[in-house]
């Protein structure tokens, strides 16, 4: 019977450091067993001391698919309701990674006229945003990798399961491996 090899930690991170960095800072975070990145916003909101507001929001094409803006007492992250849930979960795991590592960003936007969206909000609460567009950048790059990390911690919970016949399929099974 063929098995998979095991994966060690220096097989996920490779020889990147930032990358083996971002794999260790979630590993020490100790996170709850989640079945989607989305669960893990009672965890975030007490890390960083506030409430957050998942937001679906048509952002715009000047600007990312997702932000976040953080006031003196909330956190929205907004994100693409026209994307595929996929994407949602890791646009809303990528801003969970900005507020984990403490990135603040910016206080400039992209665009001199950011339009819809922002142009809803108060000029004071606009200069929050975190104004970032460049994957070359190193907090990008930072919250690129944590948040595949912890949507890939997401992925890998699997509920227990309840069923006497899926218990004995499971015990049968590992018994001939």
């Amino acid at each position: 019977m063929w098995r998979r090899p095991r994966r060690s930690n220096a097989d996920i991170a490779g020889p990147d450091p930032v990358r083996a960095g971002c794999l260790d800072f979630v590993q020490d975070l100790k996170l709850p067993a989640v079945e989607n990145v989305r669960e893990l916003k009672p965890y975030v909101e007490t890390h960083i001391g506030q409430p957050i507001r998942l937001v679906k929001a048509e952002i715009g094409e000047s600007l990312p698919c997702g932000m976040w803006i953080a006031t003196s007492t909330v956190s929205y992250v907004f994100y693409d309701p026209e994307t595929s849930q996929a994407h949602q979960d890791h646009i809303i795991g990528h801003e969970f990674a900005h507020m984990l590592k403490g990135h603040r960003g910016s206080t400039t936007l992209p665009t001199p006229d950011a339009g819809g969206l922002l142009s809803l909000l108060d000029p004071a609460l606009v200069r929050a945003v975190l104004g970032r567009t460049d994957y070359e950048e190193h907090d990008e790059k930072e919250a690129e990798m944590v948040g595949s990390f912890l949507k890939l911690h997401a992925n890998s919970y699997r509920p227990p399961t309840t069923s006497p016949e899926a218990d004995r399929i499971t015990r049968t099974l590992l018994r001939r491996g």
